[in-house]
């Protein structure tokens, strides 16, 4: 069984036969170890699909990876298990084409063996091919929730000029998380329409309340601090007015009015606005983040000769986390004191047991690659809990 290194697709392939990747995945080779003039080559295009009228389209797409002239008897293959067409090849060297789509993905094959021994290799082609499962169909749905999601918005406030930017969808003062929106249309897809429509409905209130009007009694219940690099601050731009505390590894705790809909940043003007002092403003961030629930148990695995706790509260704060007051009384029950833990993305806690190099340098690995892979990066260093407090980690 070969499996996408990125979830794309999966199929059987003989044992003897052996894979080969290139460009990260993108393209995938199938073949007999001792023959390099007979395999199969998959390769994921790079295509933003309309789901609505791809059938329709996917052959005109066939024709454009094909090349004129390349490719003949083109017809529908229903032993795919998914919507696709193929077409003889009219070279000596390509025996067959496909084309498939799933999900949010068009995958295009070409197959190659001699023509004198194509009786034999091309029934194990179709195999290989038959047995083929795209794994996008969340990616698919989401894709269509996104859409549905903008044009509402659009609709509803166009003065905002909204659109994506990462994971969120920005509008000209404010910020919109469709993370719950996700977890609601994923338990219910069935239901997607009227999933999204009642999120906007919900979102109504921002044309009685906008973004920068708020009252402090109105959101005092949902304002947390949030962990940014240095670098997310720069001169000239709206982030300049960011209210922010200096903190450690050249990071700024932030504050920001979070619901399970919106999210913004406060800025001086807020502040000042609300005649509130920064020292009253992180108080009051802290205080409510000791309201936010943890896990019921922390469960961690054993790595290398120590243990390690990754959190997965799936609300967005697992970084913020790293602030909480309470983290090493929590923590070194199961963990030990002192303890080492990492932020590599607003996402991501994660906390592991001190006194062994073989753990910190594997772990540090990881929170590196994570933090390199992140849309929203926070550190790439860990740092260090003790009973007195958080520094800067180094073993």
């Amino acid at each position: 069984m070969f499996i996408h290194p990125a979830n794309a697709y999966r199929l059987e392939y003989p044992a003897d036969w052996e894979h080969l990747e290139k460009d990260e995945g993108r393209s995938c080779g199938f073949g007999p170890r001792e023959r390099d003039d007979v395999g199969l080559w998959i390769t994921i295009l790079p295509l933003s699909i309309n789901t609505e009228r791809i059938e329709r389209d996917l052959p005109g797409i066939f024709a454009s990876a094909i090349g004129e002239g390349e490719a003949a008897n083109v017809r529908r293959d229903r032993s795919l298990r998914h919507l696709g067409f193929k077409a003889d090849g009219t070279s000596e060297e390509t025996a067959n084409f496909w084309i498939i789509t799933g999900g949010d993905l068009v995958l295009f094959a070409s197959s190659q063996a001699p023509e004198n021994e194509r009786e034999i290799w091309n029934p194990q082609f179709e195999r290989l091919m038959s047995s083929l499962e795209i794994m996008r169909e969340r990616e698919l749905l989401l894709r269509k929730t996104d859409d549905d999601l903008l044009q509402r918005l659009r609709r509803l406030h166009p003065e905002q000029d909204y659109h994506f930017d990462d994971a969120r969808i920005r509008g000209r003062d404010h910020t919109i998380s469709p993370a719950n929106l996700y977890k609601e249309v994923a338990a219910a897809p069935e239901r997607r329409e009227a999933i999204v429509a009642n999120f906007v409905e919900g979102l109504a209130s921002l044309a009685h309340q906008p973004p920068g009007r708020e009252s402090l009694e109105d959101v005092r219940d949902n304002i947390l601090p949030l962990l940014r690099p240095v670098s997310y601050v720069e001169a000239g731009m709206g982030t300049e007015h960011l209210v922010r505390t200096e903190w450690l590894a050249n990071l700024f705790i932030c504050y920001a009015i979070r619901t399970h809909r919106v999210s913004r940043l406060l800025t001086t003007w807020d502040r000042e606005r609300w005649r509130m002092g920064q020292e009253e403003l992180h108080d009051l961030a802290i205080g409510n983040l000791t309201q936010l629930p943890w896990p019921e148990r922390l469960e961690g695995a054993r790595e290398s000769g120590g243990r390690l706790i990754m959190l997965a509260t799936n609300d967005g704060l697992d970084a913020s986390r790293l602030l909480h007051p309470d983290l090493h009384r929590i923590f070194s029950g199961p963990l030990g004191s002192p303890f080492y833990a990492g932020i590599p993305n607003d996402d991501t806690l994660v906390a592991f047991s001190g006194g062994n190099s073989s753990l910190f340098e594997h772990v540090l690995q990881q929170i590196q690659r994570d933090y390199e892979t992140s849309s929203r990066p926070i550190t790439p260093n860990p740092f260090l809990v003790t009973a007195g407090g958080i520094a800067s980690g180094k073993m």
